[in-house]
């Protein structure tokens, strides 16, 4: 029912190749053999066997040219694969020899396409213009092919201006108004590595009737000229929002398994009549009794168009009928024909719609809103992406307005045709060979304004301070709307990884080891599709005059995917946050938005924070510079083990200690105010004694080292008894 661009001139070029190639490309026998055993496979269109031996020539001579080509095309020839083509083609222009150019050029044909498919639109112009300097241009042989060619040059001029329109046009022209619009593969379960095209929605949506060349199409019988299964009808129910396993569909039209293409064409907007493609021809099969009848040709004078039509479709109130024939006498390829029912319910003879609409090229797949006025239909001739796109028209004083590209997200720079449209639902169909976001080859996919969130995302998240990696630290996030509360903490790299909900607001409270709390708040965006979230978190000190006094906290939220504004920055200007986001082997554009925490010390927290004075008459603290500046070890809840972050401050003590034989150290452990006052007394002095066992193994004397067990007596935050931050030792430096 489709037919692929570019398929059908492989078979006027490469028999010529064949004929040539073995010989004029080879530098290995060995090689040279196997392309021959390749050739004799792929003339019999087993195209796979022939890539296995074209594959094993170029095993045995790298510089194979013509079993790079011959390779190239066998990937070209399926939608799936025909971006993997690209390199073949390319090392076919690579080790050609010289004077080689009139049996190669072909290649810089199928590059040209290629590039357009990856949307490398400058790459793919300066293919297609090499590749004409090397065509006879006033051969009328060459004529269909240099006026594609040329147009194709064309496409990749105006791509780029539709790519660059304003990302919620094509919501405008679907709905008047502007804004998004969400395109979503319809799954696997109907949808698979084969094409599966020309979807037709009835029950309200609940049963979805499409075509596919698959395995179980036609009793898995293959199309000679292509290798692939022939077209078969298939038919799949929703349950529960879930598509069930597709089943044939050609018995409930009285068809026999094993008849040469059966596609789905369309139904009319009663759900009474479905009209179907086969042997070149639109029949059409009416509900009677709950089931279909047997399919029969169309009225006579739609039957005038007797050659190869392949998509019909009828307005909602019945009276118009679009058809689409590539017969004689029209603008060039496939054209859209319409027929209007007169008064006494005949058919009009068709009339083309002229060539407002109609281009030397292709049109398909007419779709006209209730509105009987606006007509959707895919093209190769009007201005696009690349293959079919989708563009709009409106019927208005007596003319087709100019049509207008619907755009991205909708189109792509592969195929995209068989669109449908509720205007009460909004949401719609459309089939689409677009690369890299199917199952293979041509998938249905659905769209609508709106998206349904996914189930979870995954936040990952670092904690920095200063270029360092902070570990240790718990991040603390409590749904709002729920009240549940999920805790991750960092790990030796100062990452951590935490399952949040979508659209969600989250109270979080995150604490380190040496600063007070942070509360903030995280809102998680809508989010359609699976991606992580990230989130680059730096701690800092605010000082004055030496001393802590207070802290602030800049957590870099990139949680958002498509341009943003007002306030949203560019993921790519942050070194530190894009080199974390790529670790993940992630290469979209992140889009970040900053919240700053900042908090001002108490005169208890800055006691805590800052190094604590000594109240005695007879000693006097040390204000050496090189006594560190923040003497102080904290530790896990319940846990008097020495953490190896402290002991670089605890080295620079020993160093301090060994320089100044006077100086002694009085270390006081302290507790939180959980548990009793017994225990947490032996916690705080078993506390104590972990820096001073360090101190010692170090060469420190026992005698210069004094242990005092303040148990749960002199909390850092008074008012906050059980905080992370009363679990300390506080280090005393004294001469």
């Amino acid at each position: 029912m489709i037919l692929k661009r570019n398929t059908i001139l492989f078979y006027f070029i490469l028999p010529l190749l064949m004929a040539t190639g073995g010989s004029s490309y080879a530098d290995s026998n060995a090689s040279s053999k196997l392309a021959s055993k390749g050739d004799k496979q792929f003339i019999k269109s087993h195209f796979q066997k022939a890539l296995q031996f074209y594959q094993q020539a170029i095993l045995q001579d790298s510089t194979n040219a013509y079993a790079y080509f011959q390779t190239g095309a066998i990937y070209y020839l399926s939608d799936s694969s025909r971006i993997k083509s690209l390199p073949y083609f390319l090392n076919t222009i690579k080790h050609a020899g010289k004077g080689a150019d009139d049996t190669i050029i072909d290649a810089y044909y199928y590059i040209g396409n290629c590039y357009t498919l990856t949307k490398n639109y400058p790459a793919a112009i300066n293919a297609f213009n090499k590749y004409l300097s090397h065509v006879d241009q006033h051969s009328s042989v060459n004529a269909t092919l240099l006026e594609e060619v040329k147009h194709d040059v064309q496409i990749c001029n105006s791509a780029p201006t539709i790519i660059n329109r304003n990302s919620d046009s094509a919501g405008y022209l679907l709905d008047g108004k502007m804004h998004p619009v969400y395109v979503k593969n319809i799954g696997g379960i109907v949808n698979s590595p084969y094409p599966e095209y020309a979807q037709v929605l009835l029950n309200h949506d609940s049963t979805i009737i499409f075509t596919s060349r698959r395995p179980a199409s036609q009793k898995g019988k293959k199309d000679f000229m292509t290798d692939q299964y022939y077209e078969d009808i298939f038919v799949s129910h929703k349950d529960s929002g879930r598509w069930t396993p597709p089943t044939p569909f050609a018995d409930q039209l009285h068809f026999s398994s094993g008849e040469i293409n059966l596609a789905s064409v369309t139904i009319t907007s009663d759900g009474k009549t479905l009209y179907i493609y086969h042997k070149g021809r639109t029949l059409q099969s009416h509900m009677e009794g709950g089931k279909w009848t047997k399919p029969v040709p169309m009225a006579k004078n739609l039957g005038r168009i007797k050659h190869y039509v392949p998509s019909v479709f009828v307005s909602s109130d019945g009276k118009k009928m679009f058809l689409v024939s590539d017969r004689e006498g029209g603008y060039g390829g496939k054209d859209i024909y319409l027929s209007q029912k007169d008064s006494s319910g005949k058919w009009a003879i068709p009339q083309n719609l002229g060539p407002e609409i109609n281009t030397p090229f292709d049109e398909d797949s007419p779709y006209l809103l209730p509105d009987n006025k606006t007509l959707f239909f895919s093209s190769t001739g009007h201005s696009g992406l690349g293959g079919y796109d989708i563009f709009k028209t409106v019927y208005e004083n007596g003319k087709w307005s100019t049509p207008v590209n619907l755009g991205a997200p909708i189109n792509s720079s592969g195929d995209d045709i068989y669109l449908s449209y509720d205007t009460v639902a909004k949401e719609g169909y459309f089939s689409s060979s677009r690369v890299n976001t199917g199952y293979g080859d041509m998938d249905i996919y659905t769209f609508s304004f709106v998206c349904d969130d996914i189930k979870s995302t995954t936040l990952q998240g670092i904690v920095a301070s200063n270029g360092k990696n902070i570990s240790g630290g718990t991040l603390s996030l409590t749904d709002t709307k729920s009240g549940k509360t999920i805790t991750a903490q960092t790990d030796a790299s100062g990452k951590f990884s935490v399952t949040l909900m979508p659209q969600r607001t989250y109270s979080a409270v995150l604490t380190m080891t040496g600063f007070v709390p942070f509360n903030t708040t995280i809102t998680t965006p809508h989010q359609c599709d699976i991606y992580n979230l990230y989130q680059y978190i730096t701690p800092n000190y605010t000082d004055s005059a030496n001393i802590h006094v207070g802290q602030a906290l800049v957590v870099k939220n990139a949680f958002y995917r498509g341009k943003k504004n007002n306030g949203y920055k560019n993921a790519n200007n942050d070194a530190g946050l894009l080199a974390y986001i790529k670790s993940f082997n992630d290469t979209a554009t992140v889009w970040e938005k900053d919240t700053t925490v900042n908090i001002t010390y108490t005169a208890d927290q800055r006691n805590a924070i800052n190094p604590k004075p000594v109240a005695t008459d007879t000693t006097k603290m040390v204000t050496s510079a090189k006594v560190p500046s923040k003497p102080i070890v904290h530790f896990e809840f319940n846990k008097y083990m020495l953490e190896p972050q402290y002991t670089p401050m605890l080295d620079s003590i020993v160093a301090v200690m060994k320089t100044n034989s006077k100086y002694k150290i009085q270390l006081e452990g302290n507790t939180d105010t959980i548990g009793s006052a017994n225990y947490n007394q032996r916690l705080s002095l078993m506390r104590a004694k972990a820096v001073e066992r360090y101190l010692i193994s170090k060469g420190i004397s026992a005698n210069r080292i004094h242990l005092v067990g303040n148990g749960k007596r002199h909390l850092a935050l008074p008012t906050d008894g059980a905080n992370a931050l009363n679990r300390r030792d506080d280090i005393i430096i004294i001469e």
